[in-house]
């Protein structure tokens, strides 16, 4: 039977079908083929799985992330971030990774943020020099920082799955997406003066002019202390720090900055809708494919076989990372940590790996996936966004592919970049 519903799921994925439906037909069909189990369970599941009280935050914090878009909040963050660096050549695509990383700390959602900064940050790049195809690039891998960045979608639901402290993967997350942001700002860097652009014409970063961007997005800077605070100082949930987020996201734009009114909700309210809606499709439906594979114990078979293979830590976490980054660039977030989570997290738990340190790590190789040609996701948000053909890109992402790679396995084999902040704040 398992042979069948990867054979089948593999086939509907090459006919185009979409990744939820996909696992839902190649669940059914292969229940009806080879199991006795009536299709309600199929119902049962996804509705089991989508009724979680922490899914709540998730539309919450897509909600306040647009808000903070259709009000001023994201463009001072933008601002901010071309105060410091937008002088430096290559400085513009600089201040694209610094927005990606502000506004994913406040929308936690890869497509997001993508959607968001990529609007007005891909033609700003274009103009100073990047070929459309790198400036996609670069957008698309920035983007993906937002994942590990709190206050993170993906984590709060890696924390649903797994039981690993949200908190904990909050604070766990903060020191990996600045590096994987400062690597991408050197990548984009090194091309801007190998390829000799022009200087994007932003302020010197003297303090005054330093000090006047900060104070003007200090605002919008307070939503993540609120969340992050707030969760990890045990006063909220995530889903009530998600809800804290949304009500200063409408007080600042509303009544502070007054740059957004009552009637611009009714587009962000659709808009929240509909990215909640697939998002929550998405993990719901692959639950009766998990479900699946958990009956015929398919998870402890792989895990049995990996131990098998080997017992070294090394390359048992070298497999995990290659099985993630294969998985990554075809599977979406969602349904891949509902997969691979209860296959590697008693792996993980035998070489004696922390939970933050194995949570952190499977993000960020699932993340990194989702840049991967030819199917990375966070690579179409961002071709649709600029028009550009998948191929036009495929060279152009290599070198940032290649640092985020190597920040995967600096984070893979020193934990204190993941576990020393939870242990600071979480004593």
């Amino acid at each position: 039977m398992i042979a069948f519903l990867f054979i089948l799921f593999a086939a509907l994925l090459v006919l185009g079908v979409p990744v939820s439906f996909t696992l839902i037909l190649a669940a059914a069909l292969a229940m009806i083929g080879y199991t006795s189990f009536s299709l309600e369970v199929i119902a049962s599941r996804l509705f089991e799985q989508s009724n979680s009280f922490p899914l709540l935050a998730i539309p919450f914090f897509i909600l306040a992330g647009g808000i903070m878009s259709q009000g001023s909040m994201s463009d001072r963050l933008i601002k901010l971030a071309s105060a410091g660096v937008g002088q430096i050549r290559g400085g513009l695509a600089m201040v694209s990774v610094l927005a990606c990383m502000f506004f994913a700390a406040l929308s936690g959602s890869t497509a997001a943020t993508i959607a968001a900064v990529g609007m007005v940050m891909m033609p700003a790049l274009v103009e100073t020099g990047f070929s459309r195809g790198s400036a996609t690039a670069l957008q698309a891998t920035a983007g993906s920082v937002g994942i590990i960045i709190p206050p993170s979608i993906p984590l709060v639901l890696l924390g649903v799955i797994s039981g690993i402290s949200i908190g904990g993967l909050f604070l766990g997350g903060v020191l990996p997406g600045l590096a994987i942001g400062a690597a991408l700002m050197g990548v984009a860097h090194v091309i801007a003066r190998t390829e000799d652009h022009e200087p994007s014409g932003g302020q010197a970063a003297d303090p005054t002019t330093l000090f006047d961007a900060a104070k003007k997005a200090l605002l919008p800077l307070l939503t993540v202390l609120f969340v992050i605070g707030g969760i990890v100082g045990g006063f909220v949930t995530p889903t009530e720090a998600a809800i804290v987020a949304v009500v200063w996201a409408l007080f600042v734009s509303l009544v502070v900055y007054r740059d957004m009114t009552l009637a611009d909700l009714p587009e962000v309210l659709v808009s929240t809708a509909n990215l909640t809606g697939i998002v929550v499709f998405c993990i719901g439906a692959t639950a009766p494919f998990a479900w699946l594979l958990t009956i015929e114990q398919v998870p402890a078979q792989i895990g049995e076989a990996m131990l098998a293979l080997t017992t070294s830590p090394v390359l048992l976490k070298l497999m995990m990372i290659a099985l993630l980054l294969a998985i990554g660039t075809f599977l979406d977030l969602a349904p891949a940590m509902i997969l691979l989570v209860p296959l590697l997290l008693p792996i993980s738990e035998q070489i004696g790996m922390d939970p933050v340190h194995f949570g952190i790590m499977l993000t960020m190789a699932l993340g990194i996936g989702q840049s991967t040609p030819p199917v990375g996701i966070a690579l179409f948000v961002a071709c649709s966004i600029s028009k550009t053909k998948m191929e036009d890109i495929t060279g152009p992402v290599l070198p940032y592919l290649a640092v985020m790679i190597a920040v995967l396995l600096a984070v893979t084999f020193w934990p204190d970049l993941t576990t020393w902040l939870p242990r600071v704040f979480m004593r």
